[in-house]
């Protein structure tokens, strides 16, 4: 089903990696397995407290969720529920990490109001099963999404898909509020041997959006980095002194299809 599958992540300019708040998670069928595989990522808000811990805890659990959290808003917000069930834990270990520190208003309320993230996740689906000589050997994908992490779907050197959703203020998954939380955007299409996903938080799908608007053909820089990772780094450190992409942490993550 997944051919291969590259994480590619920087974190803004002079921040250790470990201080990210984006995060990726897949889960894969066995190798040579006909299984479902689940991808997701998350970009944490910088607005708010313990983002990345937010968006790894979203990211774990869309993967493990049942399968209508793909395809259902109710199933989705479920999802959402019960992994916000572990901030209050969570948040005691940062709290009694910090009791001798004495935070500024902002920060204090930031941690108050809990973290926010958006999130994207798609499920690749299996063809079904050949009835015959020349059955089908094409499969589905679904996605569900809230705010601007965003899929593109490559097939041949074109782009065939996309779940894309740019906004000056993108909705968020919140792990708390006094608004009811977004109904997700939900999406559903179909793959062939040989496709190509790119999931990409904001930072890389303006780059990518601005890139495909005057012409070009973002999705091959992507296959170019995705097959020297090591130059990912200098990569973004390249594009941001030339104001081609915003100072915020970065993550790709690709995906190809096999038969």
């Amino acid at each position: 089903m997944i051919r291969g599958c590259t994480r590619l992540q920087a974190p803004k300019s002079r921040l250790p990696a470990d201080r990210i708040e984006d995060a990726a998670h897949t889960a894969l069928p066995a190798p040579g397995g006909a299984g479902e595989a689940r991808l997701a990522v998350a970009d944490g808000s910088s607005g708010s407290a313990e983002s990345g811990w937010w968006a790894r805890q979203l990211t774990r659990d869309l993967c493990a969720a049942p399968g209508r959290a793909f395809r259902d808003g109710r199933a989705f917000q479920d999802v959402v529920a019960l992994a916000a069930l572990r901030w209050p834990s969570h948040r005691r270990a940062v709290a009694g990490s910090r009791r001798q520190l004495s935070l500024p208003w902002l920060a204090a309320q930031r941690a108050a109001n809990g973290p926010a993230s958006a999130l994207l996740g798609v499920r690749l689906l299996p063809p079904a099963a050949p009835t015959g000589p020349g059955g089908p050997v094409s499969g589905v994908w679904q996605a569900v999404a809230v705010g601007d992490t965003c899929l593109f779907q490559v097939r041949a050197g074109r782009l065939v898909g996309s779940v894309c959703r740019l906004t000056r203020v993108p909705q968020l998954v919140r792990v708390r509020g006094v608004v009811p939380p977004p109904g997700p955007v939900l999406r559903e299409g179909g793959w062939e041997p040989g496709d190509v996903f790119y999931l990409t938080t904001d930072a890389l799908t303006r780059w990518w959006v601005r890139l495909a608007g005057d012409g070009g053909r973002p999705w091959e820089t992507a296959e170019e980095l995705c097959a020297a990772p090591d130059r990912f780094a200098g990569w973004v450190e390249a594009q941001r002194d030339r104001r081609a992409l915003q100072d915020d942490d970065v993550t790709l993550l690709r995906a190809e299809c096999r038969p």
